[in-house]
Protein backbone atom coordinates (compact mmCIF):
# COMPACT_ATOMS: atom_id res chain seq x y z
CA UNK A 1 0.00 0.00 0.00
CA UNK A 2 0.92 3.90 -0.52
CA UNK A 3 0.42 6.46 1.63
CA UNK A 4 -0.12 10.11 1.37
CA UNK A 5 -0.48 13.31 3.35
CA UNK A 6 -4.13 14.75 3.60
CA UNK A 7 -3.93 18.20 4.81
CA UNK A 8 -6.62 18.34 7.92
CA UNK A 9 -8.54 21.66 6.59
CA UNK A 10 -10.16 22.64 9.63
CA UNK A 11 -7.16 22.31 11.47
CA UNK A 12 -5.72 24.98 9.50
CA UNK A 13 -8.58 27.49 10.10
CA UNK A 14 -8.47 26.95 14.08
CA UNK A 15 -4.52 27.51 14.00
CA UNK A 16 -4.92 30.44 11.90
CA UNK A 17 -8.01 31.86 13.82
CA UNK A 18 -6.07 31.19 17.38
CA UNK A 19 -2.50 32.92 16.04
CA UNK A 20 -5.02 35.83 14.41
CA UNK A 21 -3.91 35.94 10.95
CA UNK A 22 -6.88 36.91 9.10
CA UNK A 23 -8.34 35.11 6.18
CA UNK A 24 -7.48 37.68 3.38
CA UNK A 25 -3.98 38.10 4.67
CA UNK A 26 -3.44 34.36 4.99
CA UNK A 27 -4.13 33.63 1.55
CA UNK A 28 -2.21 36.34 0.59
CA UNK A 29 1.22 34.68 2.96
CA UNK A 30 0.43 31.50 1.32
CA UNK A 31 0.31 32.96 -2.42
CA UNK A 32 -3.37 31.56 -2.83
CA UNK A 33 -6.87 33.00 -3.41
CA UNK A 34 -9.12 33.56 -0.38
CA UNK A 35 -11.57 30.90 -1.90
CA UNK A 36 -9.01 28.63 -2.56
CA UNK A 37 -8.42 28.87 1.47
CA UNK A 38 -11.20 29.01 2.50
CA UNK A 39 -11.80 25.12 0.30
CA UNK A 40 -8.74 24.01 2.27
CA UNK A 41 -10.13 25.01 5.26
CA UNK A 42 -13.85 23.50 4.92
CA UNK A 43 -12.03 20.11 3.46
CA UNK A 44 -13.00 20.55 -0.01
CA UNK A 45 -9.88 21.06 -2.03
CA UNK A 46 -6.47 19.45 -1.03
CA UNK A 47 -3.47 21.47 -1.71
CA UNK A 48 -0.02 20.67 -3.53
CA UNK A 49 2.70 19.48 -0.96
CA UNK A 50 4.18 22.66 -2.22
CA UNK A 51 1.30 25.06 -1.18
CA UNK A 52 0.88 22.07 1.98
CA UNK A 53 4.10 23.28 3.16
CA UNK A 54 3.78 27.39 2.74
CA UNK A 55 0.82 27.20 5.12
CA UNK A 56 2.62 25.20 7.77
CA UNK A 57 5.33 27.60 7.48
CA UNK A 58 3.04 30.59 7.88
CA UNK A 59 0.97 29.10 10.84
CA UNK A 60 4.33 28.25 12.56
CA UNK A 61 3.76 24.70 12.77
CA UNK A 62 5.10 21.35 11.53
CA UNK A 63 3.71 20.37 8.30
CA UNK A 64 2.71 17.16 10.65
CA UNK A 65 0.35 19.56 12.80
CA UNK A 66 -1.72 19.95 9.88
CA UNK A 67 -1.70 16.41 8.06
CA UNK A 68 -2.15 12.31 8.61
CA UNK A 69 -1.12 10.28 6.47
CA UNK A 70 -3.97 8.13 4.34
CA UNK A 71 -3.18 4.73 2.73
CA UNK A 72 -3.99 4.13 -0.56
CA UNK A 73 -4.35 0.77 -2.66
CA UNK A 74 -2.32 0.59 -4.95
Amino acid sequence: MTTFRQLHGPAVRVIRERTGIRHGVFAIQCQITPGYLSNIEKGLRQPSPAVAKLIADNLGVDLDAITYLVEAAA
